[in-house]
């Protein structure tokens, strides 16, 4: 799948199902350096991601500082042709403009390799 590079930062789009209902998230930055993926609530909230009684708040460190951020699972995260059910993503807002960060727990689970001379992410 082809990523984009914008001279700083490199970035792809992701398809979220959450209870059947699915949306494109474009503008999702590849980052190697988080553990966790985070999709802004901004982003997910027209497909009815959103803060519910019961979730826990944890906090993120980084960086830019602490967050508070909550985990929701996926019915199912598509990476190009790739699909990973059942996963959890952390809800919380992000700096700047981006809507999300693909972390290490989806990009090494599925086995990706980031091609950055090509600039695709594609599985072996």
């Amino acid at each position: 799948m082809k990523i984009n590079y914008d001279g700083n930062l490199i970035t792809t789009s992701l398809f979220l199902t959450f209870r059947g209902v699915s949306l494109q998230v474009d503008d999702v930055v590849i980052d190697t350096g988080a553990s966790h993926t985070v999709i802004s609530p901004d982003a997910v909230e027209e497909i009815g991601i959103c803060y519910e009684t019961g979730d826990i708040v944890y906090e993120a460190y980084g960086i830019g500082g602490s967050v508070p951020f909550y985990t929701k699972v996926m019915d199912e995260i598509r990476i190009g042709q790739t699909s990973v059910t059942g996963v959890e993503i952390d809800i919380g807002v992000l700096p700047k403009e981006h809507k999300g960060l693909l972390g290490l727990d989806i990009l090494k689970k599925s086995g990706f390799i980031i091609d950055l001379s090509k600039l695709e992410l594609r599985l072996p």
